[in-house]
């Protein structure tokens, strides 16, 4: 496709590079203009999940990394420093925009070099209430959720991709394994369809999980937090467990969740095939937030975790996009019938 600002630039890769994904091989770089913006037609007045994805790669062989905002609607998403990683590094949200066009801008600082992106996505978050297939539902039209992170609890080195054969991530969510020392890695069975829960977690995440080595103890889980000051975090925790026969008389699993010492939420298994998903929302966090799972009155099995997601929520009024404005062509994607991915080709 043909764009008309900025220049283009293949990455070549080495062995060095090996598990860089290829659509980060190519970036699109921005030497005259401060402000760049991308302005995307979406169909739907619905949330999105946007990504926007760097991998610097000493492309223009000056060995410095530059620093630039990145805005969405007009509003600072994140500042991009890109040398904070060898391999690519990608900012996330989700947000409702309020109507169905809205604007990705590469805004350059005083001396931090040349803005440059290497892949910008925007993933409709269709939900269907007739069968539970809601997403996100405490998130709140006009503001921001920017995510911390997205753990996969006992899945070993395991990274779940969106769109591999291997996995059934539906909604262009990566979910990366967190090692935990100390804890037991549980694995089950989980049926596609057996039942729906919110936010549609994939089949590899319920399917793993961690548990402590007896059922008197806890599970601690620090999530740390990308600046000191007091911020409002948005926390998904996703249960499930899928016992045996052998194990059905015994099914009994009671869990309490703390964070920073209160509880937040209560969680009860009392069938052999359980699950559900706790989302606690607006939790005022600093710096770092000790989430704590464990054992309740009653429960006969220990507490366990199969998944996690923190945001930090903040508002965004959406503003009108200035400065030179890149024409771009739109390609619409429906997939598997739940989802459409709008993506915004750079080359």
């Amino acid at each position: 496709m043909f764009i008309d600002s900025g220049k283009t630039k293949q990455i070549i890769t080495s062995g060095v590079d090996d598990g860089v994904p290829q659509f980060t091989t190519t970036l699109r770089y921005f030497p005259k203009e401060e402000l760049n913006c991308y302005d995307l037609a979406l169909t739907n007045e619905e949330k999105f999940i946007f990504r926007a994805g760097f991998y610097y790669a000493n492309y223009d062989g000056k060995s410095q990394p530059p620093v630039f905002d990145l805005l969405l609607g007009g509003q600072l998403w994140e500042t991009v420093n890109s040398s904070a990683s060898n391999g690519p590094i990608f900012h996330e949200l989700i947000y409702n925009p309020i109507n169905g066009n809205i604007s990705v801008c590469l805004r350059a600082k005083k001396d931090g070099g040349i803005p440059f992106i290497s892949s910008l996505e925007a993933t409709y978050l269709m939900h269907d209430d007739s069968y539970n297939q809601t997403v996100y539902t405490k998130m709140k039209n006009g503001s921001s959720y920017h995510l911390v992170s997205r753990i996969n609890f006992g899945g070993y080195n395991q990274v779940i991709e969106p769109w591999s054969p291997e996995y059934d991530e539906e909604l262009n969510r990566y979910w990366m394994p967190q090692p935990m020392p100390g804890y037991v890695n549980l694995s089950f069975e989980y049926t596609v369809g057996e039942e729906y829960y919110e936010n549609r977690p994939p089949t590899t995440v319920l399917n793993t999980a961690i548990t402590p080595q007896n059922a008197s103890q806890s599970i601690h889980v620090p999530i740390t937090f990308p600046t000191t000051d007091p911020q409002s975090a948005y926390m998904v925790l996703y249960f499930y467990q899928n016992l045996n026969e052998s194990e059905t008389l015994n099914s009994t699993r009671y869990m309490d969740i703390y964070v920073d010492g209160f509880v937040r939420a209560s969680v009860k298994f009392d069938e052999f095939r359980s699950g559900e998903v706790v989302t606690i929302y607006p939790l005022l966090v600093q710096d770092i937030a000790n989430v704590t799972i464990s054992p309740a009155n009653g429960t006969v099995l220990s507490p366990l975790l199969n998944g996690m997601e923190v945001f930090i929520a903040s508002e965004l009024v959406e503003q009108p996009s200035f400065g030179y404005k890149i024409s771009s062509s739109l390609m619409v994607v429906c997939v598997l019938h739940f989802i459409v991915i709008v993506l915004v080709v750079l080359d």
